[in-house]
């Protein structure tokens, strides 16, 4: 604009080629800064198959509008590949949803499942209700999915229109979704980023940067030392899951009355399932450990859930900054004058905390409160309660 400070988009090489290792779904979003010039921390993070955060882009700009969300969402197609497999989760923020479809035009996107139930206790005042709205949203079929669903709208009507009319189930069902979400249904893995940050949050953006390079750089490492010690086919949570979902089959009967190679029906415990095993639908099937059946149980298993792939994820340091003086600037960028983003001191967000100070302690405000009549006069509760509350 005017060759002052506006944006700042960050993405580490190893994180956009760890990237390629993880389940195809992003969560994004957005925190403020309380810096001299303020701003906003956007975020753009995956989960790895031990559901750890794994960040994938970060940008500063100076609100959230649609402006600085085109930004965001531009520079992260150039390294995250709008494709109908990918699916990115977000809050209701009315930029976002501006924005989205038109940078990602074939990637899906859904929204974020607790932020949705905190709008329905808020607009529509169904608190005590919203037990059936999580059930129906974690529904994997649709029998499911509708006996939730239509027991809540016979008791919150408002809040099904919202659900059905306004938003739609595709935005929030996984019965409904058009992509895979997995097992994300918020964007928790974000703003758990964001609470990592927070002691960096009244930094300038230089150090808030070299804070994230320090802290995942540290993260890669331990990750990467933890799972290249086991001998497991699969990561650890993933063979727990495995180990879990066999006993179940244990207790379910396939059928194959078509006799058509690769198609059985798999009942027991009140369900029966159509499968199909080359397409890998339904997938409920019993299956062996390669002696009786023919097939091991992680043939029918993504392999990016395989020990190897994690490592490959983090098989790259992200390497600390070094210091200015060994820096290798070209002369372009040296004579290259930016100006510090513009602010009104009158209008600044108020400041919620003070640094201490080496060696300074803050002295408590906090006053005892009587825990019966809610009053602070008493000092001594115990001694005075039956004097003061006969």
């Amino acid at each position: 604009m005017d060759g002052s400070f506006i944006y700042y988009f960050l993405a580490f090489g190893d994180c956009i080629q760890g990237y390629v290792h993880m389940r195809k779904v992003i969560a994004v979003d957005g925190t403020h800064l309380y810096s001299k010039y303020e701003g906003v921390l956007l975020s753009a993070v995956a989960q790895d198959t031990k559901n750890y955060i794994f960040p994938i882009a970060f940008c500063v700009v100076d609100k959230e509008n649609d402006a600085s969300w085109t930004f965001f969402f531009q520079k992260l197609k150039s390294i995250i590949e709008d494709e109908p497999d990918l699916c990115v989760i977000f809050d209701r923020h009315i930029s976002i949803t501006n924005v989205f479809s038109r940078v990602y035009s074939r990637a899906h996107h859904g929204l974020c499942m607790r932020h949705l139930a905190e709008n329905l206790r808020v607009n529509q005042h169904c608190e005590e209700h919203l037990y059936l709205f999580y059930a129906a949203a974690k529904a994997y079929f649709f029998d499911e999915f509708s006996d939730n669903f239509v027991e809540l709208k016979s008791k919150c009507p408002e809040a099904a229109h919202i659900l059905k009319n306004v938003l739609g189930f595709e935005k929030w069902s996984r019965a409904h979704f058009l992509g895979n979400r997995y097992n994300v249904k918020t964007t928790n893995i974000a703003e758990s980023l964001n609470s990592i940050l927070m002691d960096e949050w009244e930094y300038p953006v230089s150090y808030i940067f070299n804070s994230i390079t320090k802290k995942f750089g540290e993260k890669f490492w331990e990750r990467n030392a933890f799972v290249g010690g086991k001998e497991n086919i699969f990561v650890p949570s993933a063979e727990r899951i495995l180990r879990d979902n066999k006993s179940v089959s244990d207790s379910l009967y396939v059928g194959n009355s078509n006799g058509v190679l690769n198609k059985y029906t798999v009942f027991g415990n009140g369900v029966t399932v159509k499968v199909n095993l080359l397409e890998k639908s339904s997938l409920r099937a019993k299956y062996g450990d390669g002696k009786d059946y023919g097939n091991s149980i992680y043939d029918y298993s993504s392999p990016i859930y395989k020990a190897e792939s994690y490592l490959l994820a983090y098989s790259k340091a992200i390497n600390v900054v070094p210091p200015e003086v060994e820096w290798t600037v070209p002369q372009k960028l040296i004579d290259t004058k930016i100006s510090p983003s513009p602010y009104d001191p009158k209008i600044r967000r108020k400041k919620v905390k003070r640094t201490k100070g080496v060696g300074e302690t803050f002295k408590s405000k906090r006053r005892n409160r009587c825990s019966i009549c809610k009053k602070f006069r008493h000092k001594e509760p115990r001694v005075e309660w039956a004097s003061n509350h006969k």
